[in-house]
């Protein structure tokens, strides 16, 4: 064998031992908290919504409604680009483009999970009047990374909240019985 072959192998043995996976398998994928699942909304979070979800080879992605599952509902999104610096001509130097999506999460029995909730992101990008269309591809490209990231950041949400309604319920104390008479320990 090769020197070339066992340096190929070290290679992929310390990547493995690093934690290291591509994007959309980690370890984190499998954690969405419900079996099935359906996503209402025709704009492009919710597509990016079902996409990461069809990943999941845990969670089954349904077509329509259902009582039985949870439900990811984008009710809005919107996005719009405010002047964040001027160069020294007065001309824009840098942009930033915000992305607004609001939506909400039922459990599976139609229980709010996330009432209606509404998340901003951002991101900023450098203008240049020469290379106007290299810039408008750059925007439209940070717009799509923004929509990833919103999808990302509701299923992680959903992930975080349904643990945490988990955990409460789990560390409610019994109902305490009624009281039979004053306390022994009251002064």
């Amino acid at each position: 064998m090769s020197l070339r072959f066992f340096t190929t192998l070290a290679l992929c043995l310390l990547l493995a031992a690093c934690g290291f996976h591509l994007r959309g398998m980690g370890p984190g994928v499998g954690l969405f908290p419900y079996p099935s699942v359906f996503v209402a909304g025709d704009g492009p979070v919710a597509a990016q919504l079902r996409n990461e979800l069809q990943q999941i080879t845990t969670v089954h992605l349904l077509p329509a409604a259902s009582s039985d599952a949870a439900l990811i509902a984008v009710d809005s999104e919107s996005s719009e680009r405010k002047i964040l610096s001027l160069n020294s001509n007065g001309k824009v130097s840098e942009y930033r483009i915000y992305y607004t999506v609001s939506y909400r999460v039922n459990k599976p029995g139609n229980a709010a999970l996330i009432p209606s909730s509404s998340m901003r992101l951002f991101r900023d990008y450098t203008y240049d009047e020469n290379n106007e269309l290299g810039k408008e591809a750059e925007a439209q490209m940070l717009i799509n990374d923004l929509r990833q990231d919103a999808a990302r950041q509701i299923l992680r949400r959903v992930s975080a909240q349904a643990r945490k309604n988990t955990a409460v319920t789990e560390d409610a104390p019994a109902k305490a019985p009624a009281s039979m008479g004053p306390r022994l320990d009251a002064y």
